[in-house]
C-alpha cells in the first residue's frame, strides 16, 4: 500500500502489476556503463546488482538506481542525445496485490496547476514506463502542464492499473501493529504485556492469535477460550485479534484456513484500542472513545476455506484488508488469484505491520486498511512555508500560497473591474514559483511589486536561456531592478515584516532596518514548501537528522540507496520527490529499487 497517486504511484503500480525491465542493448555512450551492461543483456534488470551497475553514475538525482534506470531510458540526454531506450518493459514479473491511495484523480499535484503552464522537463522525459508521451500539436518540446496531467490519469486506465487506485482520500493516521522499527530502534508497538491486566479474559483477548500452519478443527481452540465465550457477546471484538496469518504455500498448493472468530465485549486498554476513535465518522473530528473504551467496529464472520485464494504470491501475499469503521462494515480487499507463488517460498506466515486509516472525500467516512509493506510516494509540495509573520497574526484572505491561487484570485477580482491604475500585488521569493507568479500578474497588466533576500538568487541556475527563456528574462528584471521594465519594481533585501488586513497595506523591512508601507492587491509568499507527513506517529523520525523535521533540501528522510527504504524501519519505503527525485524522468528508478528489493524479500 501507498500514499501518493502522481507520477511515483503510477510508477511503482505498473512495476507492482508484473511489467519489469529487461536489458536489450548494452551499446551506451558511456563505455564503462556499456561493459557492465554486456553481460546482462536479455536479463531482467529487478534481478541483477544494481549497486554495480550503477557504480560511478551522476546525474541530477542523488539516489543510484533513479540515475542508473534514467541512464538505460534516455542514454547522454544532459548531453542532447536522443538515443534509443536500452530497456524494455515486459509482463514477466509476478502481480502483488496494491492499492494506491490519492487526495484526486491518477496524477497527483499535475491536476492542481495552471495548465497553460510549461514545465521544466523536455515532454519526452515526462513519460512513464510503457507509455511514451507525445505532445499534442507535435511541436512542443517543453509540455503544457494540462497536457501531461491528463496523460496521467490516461495512463492509469490504458495500463489497466484503475483497480489499484483508491482517489479521492487523505491518509489521516499511519499506525504499526507490531515491529515497524529495526531493533536498534524499537518502539512499543501492540506487546501483549502492555495489555491492561483487569481479567484473563482482557489479556487473553489483547494477544495476537496465535499462528496455525493446517485446516484443523484445533484452531478454534487457540482462538478461543471457554471464559471468553461465557462473557462475552458476538458483535464486537478486540481489534488486536486482528492478527490474520497466511500460510504462503509453494506453486499451485492450495491455501486452507479460516478466520478465527472471537466475540467479546471486553475492556481494552485505550492505546490498544486501534479503532477508539471511529466512533462517529460525520464529524470533522474524530471523536473521542466512550469512557469503557470498548472494543468495537471490527466483528468478523467465519469464512470458510472457498474464501481464500488458491494461490498466494510468495511471502508477499499479506491480504491487504479494508476494515471499514463505517456501521461496523467490514469488506475485505482481496488478493490477485493470478500471482503464482514461487517454489522456494514454503509456509510463509504473514503478519500485517501497518495500519493506515483513510478519509474518503466523497462517501464522507473513514476506512483503516493494514498492510506489510507502505510506501511514501506523496509530494514535497502539500504545505507552503509561510513566514513568522503568519505566527504572529491570521492571514487575511488577499495571500496567496501557490501561483494557481493567484491566479484565480486575480481573475476573479480584475476580469469586470475597469481600474486602469489597480494596486501591485506583492510577491515574496525568488523561485521559479514566484517567476511563474511575476509572469502571471504581468502578463494581466498588473504591476508587481518583487521582494526578496539577495540579488544573487538567480533564476538562470542549470537552465539554458534559449529552452527557458521566460525565466531569464525575469532573472534580468530581477538583476535591473525594474527601470528598463513596465509593470514591476524589485526589492532586493526586503522582508514583509506587518500587515493591515483591512486596508490591504503592507510593511516592508530591508536589511538594513529602513522600513516603508504599500497598498496591495495581493501578496502572493512563494517561499518553498515541505511534505505533509502529519498522518506519521510523532516519535517517527525519518530524517537524515533525527532530530529536526523532514525537509527535502536540508533534511531528507534516511534511506538506503539501494532499495529506498527507510533505515531503522521495517517494510517502510520512500520515493519520489521525498527523497530527491523532483524530476519525473528519474521517479521510475525509485519504484526499480523498491520493487527489486521486495522481489529479494519475498523469493521472487
Amino acid at each position: 500500500m501507498y500514499s501518493g497517486n502522481g507520477p511515483s504511484g503510477l510508477s511503482l503500480s505498473y512495476m507492482l502489476q508484473g511489467n519489469i525491465p529487461y536489458v536489450v542493448s548494452a551499446d551506451h555512450p558511456d563505455e564503462l556503463l556499456a561493459a557492465r551492461l554486456k553481460p546482462f543483456v536479455g536479463k531482467s534488470l529487478v534481478h541483477q546488482n544494481l549497486r554495480f551497475l550503477a557504480e560511478g553514475l551522476e546525474g541530477r538525482s542523488t539516489n543510484m538506481v533513479s540515475l542508473l534506470l534514467d541512464a538505460l531510458i534516455h542514454p547522454y540526454a544532459d548531453m542532447g542525445l536522443e538515443l534509443q531506450p536500452l530497456v524494455e518493459w515486459r509482463p514477466d514479473g509476478n502481480k502483488m496485490e496494491h492499492l494506491v491511495l490519492g487526495k484526486g484523480p491518477p496524477g497527483g499535484a499535475w491536476h492542481t496547476m495552471d495548465p497553460q503552464i510549461l514545465t521544466l522537463s523536455l515532454g519526452s522525459w515526462m513519460s512513464l514506463p510503457g507509455l511514451p508521451y507525445n505532445s499534442r500539436d507535435g511541436s512542443e518540446k517543453r509540455a503544457f502542464a494540462g497536457n501531461i496531467a491528463k496523460y496521467y490519469e490516461d495512463y492509469a486506465t490504458k495500463m489497466g492499473l484503475q483497480e489499484n487506485f483508491v482517489s479521492n482520500t487523505i491518509v489521516t493516521k499511519v499506525k504499526p501493529l507490531r515491529n515497524a522499527k529495526s531493533p536498534e530502534n524499537q518502539i512499543s508497538a501492540m506487546d501483549v504485556d502492555d495489555c491492561a491486566p483487569e481479567s484473563k479474559c482482557d489479556r487473553q483477548q489483547c494477544m495476537w492469535v496465535k499462528k496455525v500452519k493446517e485446516d484443523t478443527p484445533e484452531k478454534r481452540k487457540l482462538c478461543l477460550a471457554p471464559e471468553l465465550a461465557e462473557n462475552c457477546r458476538k458483535i464486537e471484538l478486540c481489534p488486536l485479534s486482528n492478527a490474520l496469518y497466511l500460510i504462503g504455500c509453494g506453486r499451485k498448493k492450495k491455501l486452507k484456513g479460516d478466520r478465527c472468530h472471537l466475540s467479546c465485549n471486553i475492556k481494552c486498554n485505550p492505546s490498544y484500542n486501534i479503532f477508539d476513535s471511529y466512533e462517529k465518522v460525520s464529524d470533522n473530528d474524530v471523536s473521542s472513545s466512550s469512557s469503557n473504551n470498548r472494543c468495537r467496529n471490527l466483528s468478523y464472520s467465519e469464512k470458510s476455506s472457498s474464501n481464500f485464494h488458491d494461490e498466494l504470491p510468495g511471502r508477499f501475499n499479506y491480504y491487504c484488508r479494508s476494515l471499514s469503521s463505517y456501521e461496523g462494515l467490514n469488506t475485505d480487499v482481496p488478493c490477485s488469484s493470478n500471482s503464482v507463488a514461487n517454489s522456494s517460498n514454503k509456509d510463509a506466515d504473514v503478519q500485517p505491520v501497518w495500519l493506515v486509516e483513510v478519509y474518503d472525500k466523497v462517501q464522507q467516512r473513514y476506512t483503516t486498511y493494514t498492510c506489510n509493506n507502505l510506501v511514501l510516494a506523496n509530494g514535497a509540495s502539500d504545505i507552503p512555508n509561510k513566514l513568522n509573520l503568519s505566527n504572529q497574526k491570521p492571514d487575511p484572505d488577499w495571500f496567496a500560497y501557490t501561483v494557481r491561487d493567484l491566479e484565480i484570485a486575480l481573475d476573479n477580482s480584475f476580469r469586470n473591474n475597469s481600474n486602469l491604475n489597480p494596486d501591485p500585488v506583492l510577491v515574496v521569493g525568488a523561485g521559479l514559483s514566484a517567476a511563474d507568479a511575476i509572469i502571471a500578474a504581468r502578463g494581466r497588466n498588473i504591476p508587481v511589486l518583487h521582494v526578496f533576500k539577495s540579488k544573487s538568487e538567480g533564476l538562470n541556475k542549470q537552465l539554458p536561456e534559449n529552452m527557458y527563456p521566460e525565466y531569464h528574462k525575469v532573472h534580468q528584471m530581477m538583476v535591473d531592478g525594474g527601470s528598463s521594465y513596465p509593470f514591476y519594481k524589485a526589492l532586493p533585501g526586503y522582508t514583509l515584516t506587518d500587515f493591515n488586513a483591512s486596508k490591504k497595506i503592507v510593511e516592508l523591512t530591508s536589511n538594513t532596518g529602513k522600513s516603508e508601507t504599500v497598498s496591495v492587491s495581493f501578496a502572493a509568499i512563494l517561499i518553498g514548501s515541505r511534505p505533509d507527513l502529519s498522518f506519521l506517529p510523532e516519535n517517527f523520525n525519518l530524517g537524515v537528522n533525527r532530530n529536526l523535521p523532514v525537509d527535502c533540501k536540508t533534511n531528507p528522510i534516511d534511506i538506503d540507496q539501494l532499495t529506498h527504504a527507510v533505515n531503522g524501519y521495517n517494510g517502510l519505503y520512500v520515493m519520489g520527490p521525498l527523497v530527491g527525485d523532483n524530476f519525473v524522468r528519474f521517479i521510475p528508478g525509485g519504484a526499480l529499487a523498491i520493487l527489486s528489493d521486495l522481489y529479494r524479500k519475498y523469493g521472487y
